[in-house]
């Protein structure tokens, strides 16, 4: 049995070496001799990998052609892994530098590590990241394969761009997703500094106001003092929220933002997933926030329809109890 086979690709040449011994330490441990020569390709970063199989087969149950077909198959898996761990990058940066939307080059390497991100981690559910990763190596594996039993040479970079158009598309997009990510994220930012400057510059309305987020989208609010905020400042955006124009996270904020006070107070925080709203009054109030540690009336709300759940009930008046 002699099977040769030259592949052509850009690698760590060491690791590659120790992976694909462990790889096929098998096929030793059944009597058959696997060479693997390796040499750097001059003036580039190309790593030149000749491999040679042979051995003499006693075995009743398979034949020559068996292993040789059982050594394509694990190998097409193996350059499967390393065309996703060891390419990707390679192909993401090389798209990021020839985009014809004129990335910036201090944003380059932000782009980078968010297409990458996307490639690996597409879906919040981490079972179906799985899932169409594996798929994904499943793809490009059955194609190697393919293509190894026509061939003898095996150029990574040709292959991929001529033989795995799908693989090139879903790196373009995951560079668009990540620089519209960006984008997106450079705006918010923005935003957020203007915010932060108009409250910096406001004089206070308010010295204290205290939050506590329902498990939906409604929310409490009552100043220092335990008494509601006046339900004026709700009603004034009661028209935009019947037609669908701002959320009740936009309200809190632009209640916030008008009052301007001193210092807030968050409750129960850390009973729920941190919504968008506290991340934006965060970002925008900075020192001036304090979460609680669990007050009275925090614990008072931990019990069974306390507080609203579907975004309905906006203020809830509280007695005057001296502050907290």
């Amino acid at each position: 049995m002699v099977y040769e086979l030259q592949i052509i690709t850009a690698a760590d040449q060491e690791v590659l070496l120790t992976e694909f011994s462990s790889k096929f330490s098998w096929l030793k441990q059944r009597g058959c001799c696997l060479s693997v020569k390796s040499c750097s390709i001059h003036g580039t970063d190309w790593i030149r990998f000749d491999i040679l199989l042979q051995g003499e087969i006693d075995s009743p149950h398979y034949r020559e052609e068996d292993y040789i077909y059982i050594f394509k198959h694990q190998l097409a898996e193996f350059l499967a892994e390393h065309v996703i761990r060891d390419w990707e990058i390679r192909l993401v940066w090389e798209e990021i530098k020839k985009s014809k939307h004129g990335i910036m080059p201090d944003d380059r390497t932000a782009i980078m590590d968010k297409a990458v991100r996307f490639l690996k981690h597409c879906h919040a559910n981490e079972s179906l990241n799985l899932l169409m990763n594996y798929g994904r190596k499943n793809k490009i594996s059955h194609r190697i394969l393919d293509y190894l039993f026509s061939h003898r040479l095996l150029i990574i970079d040709g292959f991929i761009k001529f033989c795995m158009p799908d693989f090139l598309t879903d790196i373009r997009f995951a560079v668009d997703l990540a620089r519209e990510e960006l984008r997106n994220e450079k705006e918010y930012n923005e935003f957020v500094k203007l915010l932060r400057h108009f409250v910096d510059t406001q004089p206070p309305m308010m010295s204290e106001v205290n939050i506590m987020i329902g498990e939906g989208s409604g929310f409490v609010l009552w100043d220092g003092n335990g008494i509601r905020i006046e339900e004026k400042r709700i009603k004034y955006f009661m028209e935009d929220l019947a037609h669908g124009e701002i959320s009740l996270d936009d309200v809190l904020v632009s209640i916030l933002i008008t009052v301007a006070p001193r210092w807030i107070i968050l409750h129960r925080t850390d009973q729920q997933d941190e919504s968008e709203s506290v991340r934006m009054i965060k970002k925008v109030f900075d020192s001036r926030i304090t979460v609680c540690g669990g007050c009275e009336r925090c614990q008072e709300h931990q019990k069974p329809d306390c507080l609203p759940k579907t975004g309905k009930v906006l203020v809830r008046t509280y007695p005057h109890d001296g502050g907290l």
